[in-house]
């Protein structure tokens, strides 16, 4: 299909066509259809859309993107017909709905051109941690982080944490000599004081072999218990501190799935013994796994 491109009002497309055709007479056009002509000089035809200059397109088109499951829903709930479905891919975390995607067999096909896509971002929290995972860092490094992000580790408390975080801040001139493992799975640092004052001084700090998190994968969604395991590494006097997460890929997996369910089947929150409504799902619009091709 070839379109005038350079045409931006109906009167010039009336301009052209009489250009083209060679003639005087002006040609009224129907804004919104599509027209066949004559090319000048040449023993061919040439079609002209006037989609552009009608009031509305013939059809919808359009690419949309939302981060939440509710907002996801709101879209497919606003513009689906008996066209619609749902694709989720679990490893790309995506899901697409397609608005006018093929109908059932023996009837015409879709364009498949209106699309809305649930691009879920990470919550900052669970970004901070992953970030982290598996790292190694400086003791006044790590009392930092520690110090930022207690309020998302539900055991051991954040008293505790806390304190973790200014002993470690406390004592960075400091000879790390040997470790004690308790019976209960915890570590104790051993260190003798560096500074002159307080030569030979000695002293300990003990972190929990795990903590427990509260973290929320997905922007919008549940929020998950995960465990991480503090490491720590002597070398030459200093301590390297850090944690690893357990099986993050499991909680990112569950939290895709319940996404899936919130959109199909809607969302109910609990508080305090009482339930809320937040938003239903999209009842009967079949949903897929998998991805459609682009």
């Amino acid at each position: 299909m070839t379109t005038i491109e350079e045409t931006k009002t109906e009167a010039a497309v009336v301009a052209e066509l009489q250009r083209q055709a060679d003639g005087e007479m002006h040609v009224p056009l129907k804004a919104g259809e599509v027209y066949l002509v004559a090319k000048s000089m040449e023993a061919s035809m040439a079609t002209i859309d006037t989609d552009e200059y009608a009031e509305s397109p013939r059809r919808k088109t359009g690419a949309r993107s939302v981060t939440d499951a509710a907002s996801f829903v709101a879209y497919v709930n606003r513009h689906a017909d008996s066209r619609t479905e749902v694709y989720a891919h679990a490893n790309s975390s995506k899901v697409v709905g397609i608005i006018d995607s093929h109908d059932e067999a023996g009837t015409p096909g879709g364009w498949q051109k209106h699309r809305v896509t649930l691009d879920l971002e990470h919550s900052k929290a669970w970004a901070a941690w992953a970030e982290a995972d598996g790292q190694l860092f400086q003791q006044d490094v790590f009392a930092d982080f520690i110090d930022d992000r207690y309020l998302d580790v539900i055991d051991p408390t954040a008293a505790r944490m806390i304190d973790i975080a200014r002993s470690f801040q406390a004592h960075t001139k400091v000879t790390f000599e040997s470790t004690i493992r308790e019976t209960s799975g915890d570590v104790k640092l051993n260190f003798t004081e560096d500074t002159a004052a307080r030569a030979g001084q000695k002293g300990d700090i003990e972190i929990p072999a795990r903590i427990q998190l509260a973290l929320r994968p997905y922007v919008g969604g549940p929020i998950y218990s995960i465990w991480a395991h503090f490491r720590y590494r002597l070398r030459g006097g200093a301590v390297l501190l850090g944690f690893k997460l357990e099986r993050p890929e499991n909680i990112l997996e569950a939290a895709f799935a319940d996404i899936v369910t919130e959109i199909r089947d809607g969302r109910t929150d609990k508080r305090d013994g009482e339930e809320t409504r937040v938003h239903d799902g999209i009842g009967g619009v079949p949903i897929f796994m998998g991805r459609p091709s682009a």
